[in-house]
């Protein structure tokens, strides 16, 4: 309830309590009683005050008497100020001084009254965020406002009229989703890496018999592998020829043996050039004997880790004796890829499984091996690396593909009584964050590339700045931003404008080092682009910028947003 009829204090404070009222007046005070429900937020003049009661006198000429909150301030005679109501029962109200923002402006007491919504701190805080974001505040506006707060009564108020303003729907998901994005916590790889490192957890703490732990990993398998041809094995030792090889399990394998990487294949100008970058030509690593592809064991494991996974895997059923996974020193394979090796364990575990007890099956499972092989199967098929990006398709693939999965995953959790688990709770976030680029797509051109570079996983944000709504300028000038976070050059952003085959390029680093390197490297630049036709103008600078997602992106186009035009963000979030 909000009464609000100013100037009527002074009046009101000078009349004596003890003072005959009229009946009328006595019946319209009682009403007013009843309707100070919790929460209710009235101006009131304090006429009297003796420790914990009060007597206000109120804007329409009436006079309530009520009790203050045990932790409220000490009040003054005469003092005009806002009160809450904490409870309202048997006729006494208990109350406390309300400090909120919106209690400073009337405006939005009188659009509320006008609008005849109660005057309670939501209420406040949303005509509050609607004349922010500058949207109207009249009666229709406010009632439909109202209903959508009403509806996501968990959702902060804020959140929810900049969601509306920018034509989002609004749910609890894509709320907790749109404050991410505004928080810079929204990063897809991160909510990947998490459930990376939830699976092999999530396997490890089950307390199901061995039947439906194999089951549970097999089924997991299944889903992470979908669509991923067979590869062939090579065998540990060396062969004359590459001739098929049947095993017991009636895998085909080939035998044959990687020849070591060239110098240069193997990397070692890159390796020169990115120890110069990082200030340390002392890091720079010799090439090894033998080099191994990044999904073969001996690229994934340590030492240590592969000696205690080995010991692990001669306990399972007769992997010991398979001699695709053991050579005759018993030594692992470690030509084998990630997705063979776990191919190898997931058919023992089936073919042994009543011999196994259930301990053996989740000392597999929490080894570290164990979480590194899961692992780089789920990279092989979440990230992309930078060449893949040619293929047209390649990220609406990925996108596809990786919707499935997390939906097949959240119904195996749902199926073994898993809903409540962190695992599905991963789940559910990564699918949020995929539902909330969806929506973000209608508007604008928008996406996040999960990047496998070289020892180091990156995060691209791809902001294409045309709003759908409204025809693109033909010959206009694109705008792109480049973020990147790097161990060793620190903060660095790199700021494009481009007009026809005209390129001027702004480069912005926190870090002096990082300033004077990059200057020395700009004239390869200069001359890539001049070579490619374009007109260049590239200046470097000792300053970071700050791009929010909300403000920078998603409001360009509204009124008080940024600069008109057409604007091309490339952010990366790159850990070197």
């Amino acid at each position: 309830m909000q009464i609000s009829y100013v100037g009527q204090y002074n009046k009101n404070a000078g009349q004596a309590v003890g003072t005959p009222v009229p009946t009328t007046a006595v019946s319209s005070l009682t009403a007013s009683i009843k309707e100070l429900a919790p929460g209710s937020i009235f101006e009131g003049n304090v006429s009297y005050v003796k420790g914990a009661n009060v007597i206000l006198s109120l804007e329409n000429g009436q006079n309530i008497h009520a009790r203050l909150d045990s932790h409220a301030p000490k009040l003054v005679q005469g003092q005009s100020m806002f009160f809450q109501v904490k409870a309202n029962e048997g006729g006494t109200v208990s109350i406390r001084p309300y400090m909120g923002s919106g209690t400073a402006n009337p405006t939005l007491m009188r659009a509320l009254d006008a609008a005849g919504l109660p005057a309670n701190e939501r209420n406040l805080e949303m005509v509050n965020s609607m004349m922010k974001e500058q949207l109207p505040i009249h009666a229709d506006a406010l009632l439909e406002m109202h209903r959508v707060v009403a509806a996501n009564d968990t959702v902060n108020v804020n959140t929810i009229v900049q969601m509306t303003r920018l034509e989002i729907p609004v749910t609890p998901q894509l709320a907790a989703q749109f404050e991410n994005y505004q928080n810079d916590t929204h990063m897809l790889l991160g909510q990947m890496n998490d459930f990376m490192e939830q699976l092999p957890q999530f396997l490890e703490t089950q307390t199901a018999d061995v039947a439906h732990l194999v089951q549970m990993n097999t089924e997991l398998l299944g889903i992470l592998t979908e669509g991923l041809e067979p590869e062939p094995v090579v065998l540990p030792q060396e062969q004359p020829e590459d001739l098929p090889v049947t095993l017991k399990n009636d895998m085909e394998v080939q035998t044959s043996q990687l020849p070591p990487l060239d110098a240069a294949e193997a990397g070692e100008g890159t390796g020169v050039f990115l120890s110069e970058i990082a200030g340390d030509e002392a890091s720079v690593q010799q090439p090894q004997t033998t080099v191994y592809m990044p999904d073969q064991i001996g690229a994934i494991f340590d030492a240590p880790t592969e000696e205690a996974f080995s010991d692990v895997l001669r306990s399972i059923g007769n992997l010991a004796e398979n001699e695709a996974v053991f050579d005759e020193d018993g030594v692992l394979n470690r030509n084998l890829t990630a997705r063979q090796l776990l191919d190898f364990i997931d058919r023992e575990l089936v073919l042994r499984q009543d011999s196994l007890e259930p301990d053996d099956v989740k000392d597999l499972f929490s080894q570290k091996g164990y979480r590194s092989l899961l692992n780089r199967v789920m990279e092989e098929q979440w990230l992309v690396q930078p060449q893949d990006l040619k293929e047209k398709d390649r990220i609406s693939e990925l996108y596809g593909r990786l919707n499935r999965q997390m939906e097949q995953i959240d119904k195996v959790l749902k199926a073994t009584g898993n809903e409540q688990s962190p695992l599905a709770r991963s789940t559910e976030q990564i699918r949020g964050n995929m539902e909330f680029m969806n929506e973000v797509n209608h508007i604008y051109n928008y996406v996040q590339i999960p990047l496998k570079l070289n020892g180091q996983n990156a995060n691209g944000d791809l902001y294409v700045y045309t709003n759908k709504r409204k025809p693109r300028e033909e010959n206009g000038e694109l705008s792109a931003f480049l973020h990147l976070d790097m161990e060793h050059l620190g903060s660095t952003d790199v700021y494009v404008k481009m007009k026809g085959k005209a390129v001027d390029t702004n480069f912005s680093f926190s870090d002096d080092a990082s300033f004077e390197l990059v200057q020395k490297y700009l004239p390869i630049l200069d001359a890539k682009l001049t070579a490619l036709g374009y007109n260049t103008t590239i200046t470097v600078s000792n300053e970071a910028k700050n791009i929010d997602f909300v403000e920078d992106f998603l409001k360009k186009d509204l009124p008080g947003g940024g600069s008109a035009g057409v604007v091309h963000r490339y952010s990366f979030d790159v850990r070197a």
